[in-house]
């Protein structure tokens, strides 16, 4: 019980709202990333998943698989596919960084990067293979998207961390 009174309220409830604003920014963003970028390959880097994944990293018993839930329904209203789609590829993705983030802290920011690019290959090459056309040119969209997820991943990390650090622990 004694766990449960020494809790700040105030710092859970900023917690929570940091991590939903950054959310939904990220849905936002990426919903209007993929609707620039279709005309040219087809998709936009995951920016939701990234940022979910950085959660997952940091505060993983704050986040919960909760958030994971609410923006894949999000993101699969706005980017138009099966409801459920993201949630599943989220809730999966997200159990996996709860389950290893102490390795995954441990590690540096480069293999970090390389991490977020093998993750994002494999969220893009599901979403591919099991709603849309598959081609040559697919593949070097993804292939594309999950280096380009490489280089962003250090910009995001710091950022959200800067977040974090302002906005659950004062």
């Amino acid at each position: 019980m004694a766990y449960f009174s020494s809790r700040n309220p105030n710092k859970t409830f900023s917690t929570q709202l940091a991590i939903g604003i950054s959310l939904i920014f990220g849905v936002f963003f990426q919903s209007l990333l993929n609707f620039f970028s279709f005309e040219i390959y087809g998709s936009s880097i995951p920016i939701t998943l990234m940022i979910l994944i950085y959660w997952n990293i940091a505060l993983p018993k704050n986040i919960g698989l909760s958030w994971s839930f609410i923006s894949g329904i999000l993101l699969d209203l706005n980017l138009g596919y099966f409801l459920g789609t993201h949630v599943i590829l989220f809730l999966f993705i997200s159990y996996l960084t709860q389950r290893y983030f102490h390795r995954i802290r441990a590690m540096f920011q480069i293999q970090q990067s390389l991490l977020i690019a093998s993750i994002v290959f494999l969220y893009l090459l599901s979403l591919y293979v099991f709603f849309q056309e598959f081609s040559f040119f697919v593949i070097l969209a993804i292939i594309l998207n999950s280096l380009i997820s490489a280089f962003v991943w250090p910009i995001l990390f710091g950022l959200l961390r800067i977040i974090r650090r302002k906005y659950t622990y004062a």
